[in-house]
């Protein structure tokens, strides 16, 4: 197997680091509870994940019949989101081993979900320690696909382009790194179909998190 020497880490949330599919499952159902439209099935709203909060309502709202009620979805959403974030969502199995072994090196955490709901998931789950840099969608200008996510937290880490590796479930993700010139590892153990992971052509693809360990050098 190859081995990838890496001083910097860098983990996408949603799908990579933590399983948050039935929280915000719950979340976009009650969301189109309270603006009188039918619910989607989870499978469904689990295919919506990855490019923030605005994408996820517009087309969950797209797919129960649209209407004039976007704004006002979205705030319903921030609403419920925020209050059950931590319900049910949990490190993906083996993630903690991983985090543990890794934690000698640079580690940071690349999510298009706003940045107050990445620091509470990781605050939760009692891993803020483990990153030295966060970001969310809100906190640059472009979110995934575009580079500039991963260029702030390279800067802050201090870290170059080829010593850094980018870790995710999405083509989004795969695409960011690339866009970033930083190498990318897809996983397919996570929220999207496993043939978008390997049809992004990530430089490597892992089926659970415990395989970084005997990868990543």
């Amino acid at each position: 197997m190859k081995k990838f020497g890496a001083e910097l880490i860098i983990f996408d949330l949603d799908g990579t680091l933590v399983d948050s599919r039935r929280d915000i499952a719950y979340a976009v159902n009650s969301t189109l509870a309270r603006i009188d439209h039918p619910p989607l099935s989870n499978e469904l709203i689990y295919e919506y994940v990855g490019n923030g909060v605005r994408p996820l309502i517009e087309r969950a709202v797209a797919a129960t019949g649209g209407g004039n009620s976007l704004d006002t979805a979205i705030k319903h959403f921030q609403d419920i989101y925020v209050a059950h974030l931590l319900d049910t969502t949990i490190l993906f199995d083996g993630m903690m081993e991983v985090l543990e072994h890794f934690k000698g090196k640079k580690m940071a955490v690349a999510s298009n979900k706003p940045y107050l709901y990445v620091t509470k998931i990781l605050d939760g789950l009692d891993v803020s320690r483990f990153f030295v840099s966060v970001k969310g969608g809100d906190s640059v200008e472009r979110p995934k696909p575009h580079r500039m996510m991963l260029d702030v937290i390279l800067e802050e880490a201090a870290v170059g382009a080829s010593d850094a590796l980018f870790i995710g479930d999405s083509a989004v993700d795969v695409m960011t790194g690339k866009n970033a010139s930083v190498r990318t590892i897809g996983v397919t153990y996570g929220f999207r179909p496993e043939q978008e992971v390997l049809e992004s052509a990530p430089d490597a693809v892992i089926a659970a998190p415990v395989e970084l360990k005997g990868l990543i050098v």
